[in-house]
């Protein structure tokens, strides 16, 4: 069984005083069982004023996570604001490595998790990923290096994302040392009870008008219907300055047909040639449909999922997409404020994600891991 702790400081500047805050509040003489892992989510200038690593170094088990632009926990919402649940078990144990995202990505993953996997016999349960935020590699691409490392050990976590323009200071973090082309992982073995849950688009909010993906690579969407994707998009009535307008607010959702729910994918860029750098892979032969998300929507699906959730005992995950944040507008709290009065407001960490990482059943009821964007995906650990 995994326990939960959770705890937060808005105090950026002093780190003796985030340090005193933090280890006060998970009393960790008291509260701790024999194995513990901290997930944190944190604004990024944390790490610039070094109370990030001196909270990580006064801790005594690992410590993984990304930077946000904003997050909750302990009831409590904010953009300045360091949040830490603590898993800890007696019969759970927990591991952490950091994967540098180097050119030759897949092999160096599968050749760092297959050295740290041979250690043991046992495989882990779950585990918790943390990916960067590269225009180079995917965070789709960086998921599946990792599938095919582990042989599909369920992944949930985030795509790290922060407050800049450009999100020149979004990282990965691991006990203290923060990584802008590293993805992190925590292990979880033993005996796991989890449960996933995804909200995303109203259903009534896609488009029946469906097509299908004729060429792309990788998350590079090229041909729709045998045409290039800008001149079918420009066909159903989506032209170039809607897209460079829009650019992350446009869901294009995509069928897989393999018995899994369809997955939404932002558009990030327009490539000179027309072709649309999307928020994941857009494999061919997939089915694609364009969807709309606006405020209400993201309340309703959230409370919609998160409403069923067991939230007695263990710890609530949830990372929601920043489109899903910015749809809300003035309102951008609403929906962490919506998990926290859900959830009781304990034992729960809600943070805004550069991209989503949940595994969904297929038609046969196996879980497969997927990359989401325009999704709240969350995850109960116990």
């Amino acid at each position: 069984m995994i326990k939960s702790i959770t705890a937060i400081t808005r105090e950026i500047d002093d780190a003796d005083v985030a340090v005193s805050e933090i280890t006060k509040a998970l009393n960790i003489e008291n509260d701790l069982q024999k194995n513990s892992l901290g997930i944190i989510s944190c604004f990024a200038e944390f790490e610039e004023t070094g109370v990030l690593k001196a909270i990580c170094d006064a801790l005594p088990f690992d410590c993984i996570g990304a930077t946000t632009t904003m997050c909750s926990a302990e009831d409590e919402t904010d953009q300045v604001m360091f949040a830490i649940n603590v898993l800890t078990s007696d019969d759970c144990s927990f591991e952490s490595i950091a994967l540098p995202i180097t050119e030759d990505y897949a092999k160096s993953i599968g050749t760092d998790l297959t050295g740290l996997l041979s250690r043991r016999e046992d495989k882990p349960a779950l585990m918790l990923s943390y990916f960067p935020l590269m225009t180079t590699v995917s965070g789709d691409m960086i998921l599946t290096a990792i599938d095919d490392a582990t042989g599909g050990t369920p992944q949930f976590g985030t795509v790290a994302i922060d407050h800049s323009n450009d999100y020149s200071t979004a990282c990965t973090i691991r006990n203290g040392q923060t990584y802008r082309e590293a993805a992190v992982l925590g292990l979880i073995y033993g005996t796991v009870d989890c449960s996933f849950e995804i909200a995303s688009l109203d259903e009534e909010k896609i488009g029946k008008q469906t097509a299908i993906i004729t060429e792309s690579s990788g998350n590079l969407l090229i041909g729709v219907n045998g045409k290039p994707a800008l001149e079918y998009l420009n066909e159903i009535g989506i032209t170039k300055a809607d897209l460079e307008t829009g650019l992350g607010i446009l869901p294009l959702v995509v069928d897989h047909k393999d018995g899994t729910k369809p997955v939404a994918r932002a558009v990030f860029a327009l490539t000179p040639d027309g072709y649309t750098v999307c928020g994941g892979a857009m494999p061919v032969g997939a089915t694609l449909a364009v969807g709309r998300i606006v405020m209400n929507d993201v309340l309703q699906t959230t409370e919609g999922v998160v409403k069923h959730i067991d939230v007695k005992g263990g710890a609530i995950l949830s990372y929601s997409c920043m489109a899903r944040y910015l749809s809300l507008g003035a309102n951008s709290e609403a929906e962490a404020e919506k998990v926290s009065e859900l959830t009781g407001g304990k034992n729960y960490i809600y943070a805004i994600s550069g991209g989503e990482i949940c595994p969904l059943p297929d038609a046969d009821g196996k879980l497969k891991n997927l990359f989401h964007n325009y999704t709240n995906v969350i995850c109960r650990i116990c």
